[in-house]
């Protein structure tokens, strides 16, 4: 028979590859499999080729960031958190930084440097890679897994799923994992792009138009069918050529559905109260009662989003300030307030920077990331029905429940 490795891990992604590593570091022998050329394919792009390791937070934070199943996260954080993720990257030479928002990056700004800090490590502790290695199948023969893959047969007496979810498949996100699993009894929620932009229903010229626009310092509300609010933050967005995008948008899907509809206003003027902006509205009428209302508007919001904010309330670019009716003040405001960003549906989760839904946890034990229904098989990381809000948090799951697994496994 082949050589039996005490681990053998699938998925060479920021959970895999952090499983492998502290499993070597505990002596054991690793067999790692992917079916890219290079580890950590997903890792290169994250943060916008950046890498947004994790978020300087004490784990109460990063617990109120996390959307789906924060409480399966309780024993992971308390064992790794954030400062211990910091210290394992700076003891291996990636000098870190913080920046807003307590995300924190390499110094250099170069996800590859995190990259390679990994390929030396499975290169300093032995781990064999095997990489352009897709695993066919898996199977549980009495106390030995047996792995089947593209590049043959191997055996482990520990098995570790590690292979993300299905979002950016071009970085070998198919499903796989959720495969996998199945084929030992798990269970998977129902699948669901996170941290994802939006279409709009608006017209492409009105797309077009407003193209590349910035918001900062505005409010974004979602207002599910049932008139609920589901979400609300402060913070910036972005229009693009199908829809919107920005931070504010992304964490806003995380919590919303494929299949519903929503309504979207956004809080243009989040610091002035409706009475506040109509006094200021009254005083710029009498200060320039012969401008158009369109180029007053000027002094209150971005020259791109004038035309369509008019167009929304029916109201004529060029009417003089000095025409304007109060019903005609009062739509304004009501505007500026609770303006519509006519949401349509969520983009493709091949575009989704997360995955939500994945493998059920109430079938993993917490304490260990061991499967509740096979002994000796591990599961952790995106392909877990766990999810974050952007800032580092989502990896901080990644890394964590890889470091709960590896110190649990005998």
């Amino acid at each position: 028979m082949n050589k039996v490795y005490d681990v053998a891990i699938v998925g060479a992604g920021a959970a895999g590859l952090f499983t492998a590593v502290h499993c070597a570091k505990r002596g054991k022998s690793v067999i790692l499999y992917d079916k890219n050329k290079y580890p950590g394919r997903k890792l290169r792009i994250t943060g916008k080729g950046r890498c947004n390791i994790c978020n300087y937070s004490d784990n109460d934070n990063i617990l109120k960031n996390i959307v789906h199943n924060e409480k399966f996260m309780y024993s992971s954080l308390n064992n790794y958190s954030a400062n211990d993720l910091i210290k394992f990257f700076n003891d291996n030479g990636v000098k870190t930084k913080v920046e807003r928002g307590n995300r924190v990056f390499p110094q250099s700004d170069d996800a590859m440097e995190i990259i390679e800090m990994f390929k030396k490590l499975i290169k300093d502790l032995n781990i064999e890679f095997k990489n352009e290695s897709t695993v066919k199948n898996l199977e549980k023969n009495e106390d030995l897994f047996k792995i089947v893959s593209n590049s043959g047969v191997d055996y482990a007496k520990n098995l570790v799923i590690a292979c993300g979810g299905m979002s950016y498949k071009v970085t070998g996100s198919n499903g796989d994992g959720y495969k996998l699993a199945q084929k030992f009894g798990h269970s998977i929620k129902p699948i669901k792009a996170s941290l994802v932009a939006m279409n709009t229903s608006l017209s492409k010229e009105d797309r077009l138009e407003l193209m590349g626009l910035s918001l900062r310092n505005v409010v974004v509300k979602v207002i599910n069918q049932k008139k609920k609010t589901i979400f609300t933050e402060f913070g910036e967005m972005l229009f693009t050529h199908f829809g919107i995008s920005g931070p504010i948008i992304l964490s806003a899907s995380s919590y919303m559905k494929d299949d519903e509809d929503y309504t979207i206003y956004l809080d243009l003027k989040p610091a002035l109260s409706e009475e506040q902006l109509d006094n200021k509205l009254l005083m710029l009428f009498e200060e320039e009662h012969l401008k158009s209302i369109g180029k007053l508007l000027e002094s209150l919001l971005p020259k791109k989003l004038i035309n369509i904010f008019l167009k929304d309330i029916d109201l004529d670019y060029y009417k003089k300030a000095c025409d304007i009716t109060k019903l005609e003040r009062t739509a304004i405001i009501n505007n500026l307030k609770h303006f519509n960003l006519k949401y349509d549906s969520l983009r493709d989760i091949d575009e989704a920077i997360i995955t939500a839904g994945g493998v059920n946890v109430k079938e993993i034990d917490p304490k260990t990331m061991e499967s509740k229904l096979v002994n000796k098989l591990y599961i952790v990381g995106e392909v877990l029905d766990i999810d974050a809000l952007t800032g580092g948090y989502n990896l901080q799951i990644a890394f964590s429940t890889a470091y709960q697994a590896a110190m649990s496994i005998e």
